[in-house]
C-alpha cells in the first residue's frame, strides 16, 4: 500500500478548518440575529396591523361620510324642485287640482329614481313625525324615527339621514335621507323622504381600501413590508356599523335584520373618544381579533368598527416563520456540504466566470478556459456560447438599426411626397381647392388675431370654353399651366396661389391692402396678356379677368369674403374682362393702350 500524499492530508485539512470557520463565523451569528429579528419584526409587525387598520378605519369613515354628504345633497337639490315643492303646496290644501299635483310629483320622483340607483323608493309627507304620505314612487310610510326629539329646534329644518333601523312596514333593515320642502313664503310645506338601497352601503362597506394607503410607513412599500416584515399587503377587516348604544346596526357588511340589536362584542366606554386605538383581544363568538372604533361624523350616526382575527392578521408572519425553519436548515445543511466538498474546486472558476460576466457585460468579447469535464466545465462552456451569441447578437443588431434607420428615412421621404400630392393640383401645381378652405380659415383668423389685413384675388381666364371649343382641351390645360406661371413668378414668397376650380385661380395676399393687392392683381394681369404665345401657335392672346377683395372691409368670414371676390369678377366680366375689378367698386380700372393693342 502506498503511503499517502502529504499534500492530500492538507488539502482535506483545510476544507475541514474552512467548515468549523464558516460553521462558527456564519451559521452561529446567523442563528442568532435570526431569532432576534423574528422578535423584532413580530413587534414591529404588531404596530404596522394596528397603523393598517386605523388608517382603513379613517378612508373607510371618510368614504361613508361623503356618501351621506352626498344623499343629502342630491335630496336637497330635489326637494328644492319647483315640482316638488309647488306640487306639495296644493297636495297640503283641499281644492280640485290635488290628484294633478300628484301625478306630477310622482312622475318627477319616478324619472329621478330612474336615474340614481341609490335609493328604493323616494316619497313626500306633510309633516314629522305625525306624517301622511302625500305622493310617492311605491306604497309608503314613514317609521317615527324618533328625529324630532333628537334634533334641536334650529336645525329641524334641514336635511338629515337616519340611522339604520329596522322598520315595522318593511320588516327589514333601512335607512332615510329627510329634506324639508320650502314654499313660496320660505316656510316648511313638507318633507321629500329617499328611502336608501342598503345594497348599495353594503358595497361601499365591503369594497376594500387600496393596501398603498392602508400601510403608510415612511420608507418602506407594501413590497418591501410583504418581504421583510412578512406582513401580507391585502390585509382586509370586516366592517362594522355600530349605533350610539355600541349595538350592532351592520355586521360584518351585512345589515342586521331583526328587531332587538345585540352589543358589539367588545366593550365601548361611556365617555369614549372618537377614535377609540386597536386592540387585540378575544371576543365572543369572534375569538382572537384584533378590532378598532371610530366615531362616525354628522350627518352619519354611531361608530365604524373594523375586525379582522389574528390569525389572519399575522399569517405572513406565520409563515415566513416556517419558511425560515426550513430554508434555514437547508442552508445550513448546503453550506457544510459545499464547503466541505467543493471549497476550492469552486472557487477558482466561479471567479473566471464573474469576470468575464464583467467583461461580456462592459461589451467585451471573452473566452474562457475549459477544465475537465464537470458541471463548472459545462457551465463555462455555455458562458462562452453565450460570449459568442452576443457577440453575434450585437453585430446583427447593429446591422437591423442602420437598415431600420434607411428604412425610415425613405419612409419620411415618402410621407412628405405625399403631403405634397395632397395638397397640390396635378395639372398647374398650384395648391388646390381644399388646401385653399384650410389656408383661407387659418390665415383669417391670424390676421384678426394680430390686426392685420389680408386681400384675395380671384382670376378667370377669358373665353376658356370657346378657347377649349377651339382649340381643345391639350390647349386648353397647356393655357392653363402658363397662367398659372405668370401668377407664380407676380406675386412674393410669402403670398399662396391656388387652383380654385377649372379655369379660376386664387390668390391670397396675407399683410395686403387693398391698393397694395389691387397692384398685384393688375401686374398678375399685364404678365398673362402681355406673355406671347408659342411660335407658330394660335396666335390669340390669353387675357383674364380679377376679383379683389380685403379681410376685414370686405368680409370677416371666409364665405363672405369669396363672395365679395366672386362678385367683383363677375362685374370684370360684365365690364368687358381683361381687367381687376374692387369689391364693393362700380367701375373698370383703365387698360393701357399698350397692352390692349393686339
Amino acid at each position: 500500500m502506498p503511503p499517502k500524499d502529504p499534500s492530500r492530508r492538507v488539502k482535506v485539512s483545510l476544507q475541514a478548518k474552512l467548515l468549523a470557520l464558516v460553521l462558527f463565523c456564519v451559521v452561529v451569528p446567523l442563528m442568532g440575529l435570526g431569532y432576534y429579528l423574528w422578535n423584532r419584526n413580530q413587534e414591529t409587525l404588531r404596530d404596522k396591523v394596528h397603523e393598517a387598520l386605523t388608517n382603513q378605519l379613517f378612508r373607510k369613515s371618510t368614504q361613508l361620510q361623503d356618501w351621506a354628504e352626498q344623499r343629502l345633497k342630491e335630496t336637497s337639490s330635489w326637494s328644492s324642485s319647483f315640482v316638488v315643492f309647488e306640487g306639495t303646496e296644493t297636495l297640503a290644501r283641499p281644492g280640485p287640482d290635488r290628484e294633478r299635483a300628484r301625478r306630477d310629483v310622482v312622475d318627477y320622483l319616478l324619472s329621478v329614481l330612474g336615474h340614481h340607483r341609490n335609493y328604493e323608493s323616494l316619497f313626500v309627507v306633510d309633516d314629522i313625525p305625525a306624517s301622511h304620505v302625500l305622493a310617492g314612487t311605491r306604497e309608503e310610510q314613514l317609521e317615527d324615527l324618533g328625529l324630532d326629539e333628537k334634533v334641536p329646534a334650529a336645525e329641524k329644518d334641514k336635511g338629515r339621514l337616519s340611522s339604520i333601523h329596522y322598520s315595522e312596514y318593511l320588516r327589514g333593515a333601512t335607512q332615510l335621507v329627510l329634506q324639508p320642502i320650502k314654499g313660496k313664503s320660505n316656510r316648511t310645506v313638507g318633507y321629500l323622504a329617499g328611502r336608501v338601497d342598503l345594497r348599495d352601503f353594503e358595497d361601499l362597506l365591503n369594497t376594500p381600501v387600496d393596501a398603498e394607503t392602508a400601510f403608510l410607513l415612511p420608507k418602506l412599500d407594501a413590497q418591501d413590508i410583504e418581504s421583510h416584515l412578512g406582513v401580507s399587503s391585502d390585509l382586509t377587516p370586516s366592517f362594522w356599523v355600530l349605533d350610539d348604544k355600541g349595538r350592532v346596526l351592520i355586521q360584518a357588511g351585512k345589515p342586521v335584520n331583526r328587531r332587538e340589536l345585540t352589543a358589539f362584542p367588545a366593550p365601548i366606554p361611556v365617555d369614549a373618544p372618537d377614535v377609540i386605538p386597536v386592540k387585540e383581544a378575544r371576543l365572543a363568538t369572534l375569538g382572537a381579533t384584533v378590532y378598532g372604533l371610530r366615531r362616525l361624523d354628522p350627518p352619519l350616526q354611531g361608530y365604524l368598527a373594523a375586525t379582522v382575527t389574528r390569525d389572519a392578521a399575522y399569517k405572513s408572519l406565520r409563515e415566513s416563520g416556517n419558511g425560515l425553519l426550513f430554508f434555514g436548515g437547508s442552508a445550513i445543511l448546503a453550506i457544510f456540504l459545499l464547503t466541505f466538498a467543493s471549497a476550492r474546486t469552486i472557487l477558482k472558476p466561479i471567479l473566471a466566470l464573474v469576470d468575464g460576466a464583467k467583461k461580456v457585460s462592459d461589451g467585451e468579447f471573452v473566452e474562457l478556459p475549459v477544465h475537465g469535464a464537470d458541471e463548472i466545465a459545462e457551465l463555462t462552456r455555455a458562458f462562452n456560447e453565450m460570449a459568442h451569441a452576443v457577440r453575434d447578437g450585437r453585430k446583427k443588431l447593429e446591422e437591423a438599426r442602420d437598415e431600420l434607420a434607411h428604412s425610415n428615412e425613405g419612409l419620411k421621404e415618402a410621407n412628405r411626397a405625399l403631403e405634397a400630392l395632397a395638397i397640390t393640383d396635378g395639372l398647374t401645381g398650384l395648391y388646390n381647392h381644399r388646401h385653399f378652405q384650410e389656408t383661407l380659415e387659418k390665415e383669417m383668423r391670424r390676421c384678426e388675431r394680430e390686426g392685420r389685413k389680408m386681400s384675395l384675388l380671384l382670376l378667370d381666364l377669358d373665353h376658356f370654353k370657346q378657347y377649349n371649343d377651339r382649340w381643345g382641351h391639350t390647349e386648353g390645360d397647356a393655357a392653363l399651366r402658363r397662367v398659372a406661371g405668370q401668377v407664380m413668378k407676380s406675386i412674393r414668397s410669402t403670398d399662396m396661389a391656388f387652383r380654385y376650380g377649372g379655369e379660376e385661380l386664387a390668390v391670397l395676399l396675407p399683410s395686403c391692402t387693398k391698393d397694395q393687392a389691387v397692384d398685384v392683381a393688375e401686374k398678375i394681369r399685364v404678365a398673362v396678356s402681355s406673355n406671347p404665345q408659342r411660335p407658330g401657335r394660335f396666335g390669340a392672346r390669353t387675357t383674364i379677368s380679377i376679383g379683389v377683395a380685403t379681410f376685414p372691409e370686405d368680409g370677416r368670414v371666409s364665405r363672405g369674403l369669396v363672395d365679395a371676390s366672386d362678385a367683383a369678377l363677375y362685374a370684370a366680366k360684365a365690364q368687358g374682362r381683361d381687367r381687376v375689378v374692387q369689391a364693393g367698386s362700380h367701375g373698370p380700372m383703365p387698360v393701357p393702350r399698350t397692352e390692349t393693342a393686339g
